[in-house]
């Protein structure tokens, strides 16, 4: 056996985990939710195992902290977001696999860079409705208030001039008209852009309650974005919630287009902007 060749097993053994993951995959799911994952043999289109892993250390180098003395330190929480539909239809083991492999990708880069971190670095896995595929976002994890309210105490420190705090996101005001039964009413609600979700729903603590039969307990969350555009997401109603007379598939989100009628059972709510 000359230098160049390699035992038939160590050759195995040094396959990357992102194909060993694929040939999986493939065989227990099939192209469709292969192709959920972002992960094809030849993939045109998507977000691959190694890229994904690419953005992660781009992220968490973006949001070192460099603390002096103390060396610089790196998020050690890793919030690994997964498409609603991809995680209901993955296999259990598949996702464990792909925390691990984030999580040994992570340490490796921590290590590589000799940064520190304020706690062991782990992975939480999060079904998102408003994820498309799967993305990973490191923050501080338990540390992420402290750390942001000692930041500001500097800024204030190093230039008593700056205004206390960082300025708020305010909220946006939205009127839903909602009609029933021919009789319509107006609801007050306010989102606030990138912020937490409002529920709808038939019982009285959903931030849009709807007391008809036709809607379910919890029916569907409604989200702003960043950009101001209301997103709507059925949870799981009996009825479904419908943009236009069209349903929407249990899990998907949806954009509300100025003048849309969103349907959520029988009830039909048209949304706007309160400004």
């Amino acid at each position: 056996m000359t230098n160049e060749q390699k035992p038939p097993g160590k050759k195995k053994r040094e396959e990357a985990l992102p194909e060993r993951l694929l040939r999986r995959v493939l065989e227990s799911m099939g192209d469709v939710v292969d192709r959920k994952f972002g992960r094809t043999v030849e993939p045109r289109s998507g977000l691959t195992t190694s890229q994904l892993i690419d953005r992660m250390k781009k992220l968490i180098d973006e949001r070192v902290r460099d603390e002096g003395r103390k060396g610089r330190i790196a998020p050690h929480h890793l919030k690994l977001k997964v498409e609603w539909g991809t995680h209901s239809e993955a296999p259990e083991q598949i996702i464990k696999d792909l925390e691990h492999e984030i999580l040994a990708a992570a340490i490796d880069h921590i290590n590589d860079h000799r940064y520190r971190t304020l706690a062991p670095a782990k992975v939480e896995t999060e079904v998102d409705i408003f994820t498309t595929g799967i993305s990973v976002d490191p923050t501080f994890g338990e540390f992420e208030e402290e750390l942001k309210q000692a930041d500001e105490a500097k800024r204030e420190r190093e230039d008593p001039h700056i205004p206390k705090g960082a300025p708020p996101v305010s909220d946006v005001p939205v009127i839903a008209r909602i009609t029933l039964n021919s009789v319509t009413r107006e609801l007050p609600l306010a989102f606030k852009p990138g912020g937490r979700r409002l529920n709808v729903g038939r019982v009285s603590d959903n931030d849009m309650a709807l007391n008809d039969a036709s809607v379910s307990k919890i029916h569907a969350t409604l989200m702003m974005n960043s950009q101001r555009t209301i997103l709507v997401a059925d949870t799981g109603s009996t009825n479904g919630t419908y943009i236009n007379g069209r349903r929407i598939s249990y899990g998907e989100a949806r954009q509300i287009e100025a003048g849309d009628v969103v349907g959520f059972g029988d009830v039909e709510v048209r949304f706007r902007m309160d400004e």
